[in-house]
């Protein structure tokens, strides 16, 4: 019998004192298909999954005479990967090493790589299924593997469920204590070839359903083995309607029913439509805790065009805004930065078109990140669009685990259309609009004066922005603060323990604490002058403002009475008129600690938990 051990560590998160931990969903496709055949089945024992980091040498000493030891690559555990496997062939010199997974490249130099890994015996490309099963049929027969296996995408996607042959229960009885997350596919394909992504080129353009029956199983089993957390493995769940809506309509009655998934993520359909509204609602209303991503990247068309994206549908965009607004459906929006292509004016430009479009919620900006297979990662792009670019550690570590390695990512900053100076300044153009609109100090009064003066956002946030750096107080020093971390991660891939994701939440925290200087800028800025209004509308709108921003150590709900209803001005077709008005501001949830309420204002905004709700009493 060969000995073989799967390996597919996640990073572990804690939750109410209990660690949690992705079942290792895509090594055990791997095994589920392959021992379906009598001959794997008959000669290969599956010794192990192995799904937490450890430290390597107590890992490597547990491995009972290992015969092949086969990992699945990302940027999560690559690091981590790597160092087990050179400690394997130190010990068990004839195990054979098998890696695969997005992070194994895909590219001509993949003869390269075994120079650089010389531990590593072969490679698996593209879907794995095919090539591992191929791999241990000739191990059995005393044949050489080769060293890089690229099949073609399975004809039918008729692979047996590990959930439902039994892959996963050991490991499930063996760890009583573990909070498990579930990863569910429906679909494998993505009709999207967007550079920067490694979706689109590892699993092909064409999309190709699993087995209805076997999918709705695969829920069941999920419920009934408590996946408190479930991933949509989906590149864009919501694509095939009625049937993912029959997925969605499943999983709220087996909730209903087990109290299982509490939880269900999911990345939505790039075209976003109402189908896919339909589908989102009854997330929220079943407290699977999300509301609507949308994944725009850019505004700009000639970036659209760059990273192959024009076939994205942004003419319904204000659409979906619009319906998300009067529904109070939560969404947020995704733009990258330093996108080739990209300026600071288009930057700052398509911030402000999305705010124009309705997204008053959450707009994420997140750093762009050099993926091992996307195109993008080419020697022709790098070059062609001067990608300036930092490796920095622990971008994704989740917890610090006991293994003491840090995986790392490459960042992009910089680009020839975008060199370094101005990528800072257009990430703190993103924190300018996170913290002002969408956070609220300047949300009612850039509205309004969009409504009333056909201010457009671009002019006033443009504004604003020269404000805040000839400011001589609290703002500026927050700006400066934030500058200087951002540009010491960029220079050295360090900034006291922040990284590219937190250190844009850090600097909104930040922000938040002193309220009062934060208004005093706002009063100094938006003077009668500059708003240039006439006096009637001037102090009721910024008592609005105020009303409006909220704080941790006010208690909600908040009631005031108001000469003009502005809220209803702004978001309804309706005529300015004195009419006075009581009105009452909630939070869509509650906080008892100042630790809750920023994790609700500032992590968990995009998913509806921060805003606001204003009612006519």
């Amino acid at each position: 019998m060969l000995n073989l051990y799967l390996c597919q560590p996640n990073f572990r998160f804690g939750i109410a004192g209990k660690t949690g931990y992705w079942i290792p969903y895509s090594i055990g496709c791997l095994w589920s298909y392959a021992s379906q055949f009598d001959d794997i089945k008959e000669n290969v024992e599956l010794k192990d999954i192995i799904f937490r980091r450890e430290n390597v040498d107590k890992l490597v000493d547990r491995l009972e005479n290992p015969d092949i030891i086969a990992f699945s690559c990302y940027m999560w555990n690559w690091e981590w990967s790597k160092a087990v496997a050179q400690k394997v062939k130190e010990r068990y010199p004839k195990c054979k090493i098998v890696f695969g997974g997005p992070q194994v490249t895909d590219r001509p130099e993949e003869e390269e790589f075994f120079k650089h890994h010389k531990y590593v015996d072969s490679i698996s490309l593209a879907e794995g299924e095919l090539s591992f099963t191929d791999i241990l049929r000739n191990l059995i027969n005393g044949k050489l593997i080769d060293k890089i296996y690229n099949y073609p995408r399975l004809t039918e996607l008729d692979i047996p469920s590990p959930y439902l042959t039994g892959v996963f229960e050991k490991i499930i009885a063996d760890n009583p204590g573990v909070l498990w997350n579930g990863t569910l596919e429906t679909n494998r394909g993505c009709p999207f070839a967007c550079t920067f992504c490694d979706w689109g080129g590892l699993t092909y353009s064409k999309l190709k359903k699993f087995p209805e029956e076997k999918v709705l199983q695969e829920l069941h089993w999920m419920a009934h083995n408590k996946m408190d957390y479930v991933t949509i493995a989906d590149a864009n769940f919501g694509v095939f309607k009625d049937r993912d809506m029959q997925f969605t309509e499943e999983l709220v009655a087996l909730q209903k029913e087990f109290g299982y998934p509490q939880v269900v993520d999911a990345t939505w359909y790039k075209n976003s439509s109402e189908d896919v509204l339909k589908i989102v609602k009854l997330f929220i209303s079943s407290g699977f805790n999300r509301g609507l991503t949308l994944s725009v990247q850019s505004m700009d068309m000639d970036v659209l065009d760059e990273i192959q994206r024009r076939n994205m549908e942004f003419s319904n965009l204000k659409h979906i805004f619009d319906i998300c607004n009067k529904e109070q459906i939560p969404s947020y929006t995704e733009l990258i930065l330093g996108l080739p292509k990209e300026t600071f004016e288009s930057w700052s430009k398509g911030l402000c078109d999305v705010i124009e479009m309705g997204q008053h919620n959450a707009i994420e900006s997140w750093l762009a990140q050099l993926l091992e297979n996307a195109h993008l990662n080419t020697p022709g792009q790098r070059q062609e669009h001067e990608i300036d670019t930092i490796v920095v550690k622990d971008y994704i570590s989740g917890f610090e685990e006991e293994d003491g390695i840090s995986e790392s990512v490459t960042l992009v900053r910089g680009t020839k259309d975008m060199p370094m100076p101005k990528f800072i300044d257009s990430w703190l153009y993103a924190w300018m609009i996170n913290n002002f609109h969408n956070y609220g100090w300047t949300q009612i009064l850039s509205r309004f004066l969009r409504k009333y003066k056909d201010m457009s956002y671009l002019d006033f946030y443009n504004r604003l922005w020269q404000h805040i750096q000839e400011d001589d107080g609290y703002v500026k020093q927050l700006f400066d603060t934030a500058k200087s971390q951002l540009t010491e991660y960029l220079e050295t891939g360090i900034a006291d323990g922040f990284s590219g994701h937190t250190l844009m939440w850090s600097a909104q925290q930040d922000f938040h604490k002193e309220p009062l200087e934060i208004w005093n800028f706002v009063d100094k800025v938006c003077s009668k002058e500059w708003l240039d209004i006439p006096d009637k509308y001037y102090s009721p709108l910024m008592k609005f403002q105020t009303f409006y921003v909220t704080h941790m150590d006010i208690e909600y709900p908040m009631n005031m009475s108001f000469d003009y209803n502005f809220m209803d001005y702004i978001n309804d077709d309706v005529e300015l008129t004195k009419d006075k008005s009581e009105l009452t501001l909630e939070l869509l949830m509650p906080y008892d600690t100042e630790e809750e309420y920023m994790d609700r204002m500032y992590y968990k905004r995009r998913q509806g938990w921060g805003k606001v709700l204003i009612k006519n009493n």
